[in-house]
């Protein structure tokens, strides 16, 4: 026979908001030094990236992987950059790359070594104006398509915003979005 746990009983007077600071004394007691390692690692991140304690939080509890605006450049075609930001400064692997950006690992391989081809330093990350989820990678849509609808749509930025992110000429930007949006069926 076999021995069921029992669920906790859930206790409707109880909530966390209202024995906090108790939580948090206890806390602080016995993790001191977790506590102080993230307070350090938060100051870090909203020094380098100019990140709010919500943003932090935000980026924290989000399983889709965000790429930083800022690692684009001429140099490189928006679906190379993305690849060999992931394969280098993330340390991922073709298939995992692949199923991020919603590509046949194969074609990432390809795209990886004309990424370096053209270009062997590692991408350099500045502070970034915004972040784009690999989520938005999952349609029939080419990456510019994918990135210049999402920072116009969910970002609400200019056609000449997106144009200096992505390093592209403003009427490239605005024929691509149009273009895409025909595509998807929207306008």
């Amino acid at each position: 026979m076999r021995h069921q746990r029992k669920q906790p009983h859930y206790n409707p007077s109880y909530s966390v908001s209202s024995h906090f600071p108790q939580l948090l004394d206890t806390l602080k007691k016995d993790e001191q030094v977790t506590l102080a390692r993230i307070a350090e690692l938060v100051n870090l991140l909203k020094t380098k990236y100019t990140l709010t304690t919500s943003d932090i939080i935000t980026l924290s509890t989000n399983e889709d992987i965000l790429i930083p605006s800022s690692i684009f450049t001429k140099k490189l075609k928006i679906l190379e950059t993305l690849t060999k930001y992931l394969k280098e400064n993330l340390n991922l692997n073709y298939h995992t790359i692949g199923i991020l950006l919603h590509r046949d690992e194969r074609n990432i391989w390809r795209t990886y070594h004309n990424a370096i081809k053209k270009s062997s330093e590692k991408i350099i990350v500045k502070s970034p104006t915004s972040f784009i989820p690999c989520s938005i990678f999952h349609n029939k849509l080419g990456a510019l398509e994918n990135v210049v609808i999402y920072l116009k749509d969910h970002l609400n930025l200019s056609y000449s915003t997106i144009a200096t992110i992505l390093h592209r000429n403003n009427r490239t930007i605005w024929t691509v979005y149009h273009n895409a949006k025909q595509k998807h069926g929207t306008r």
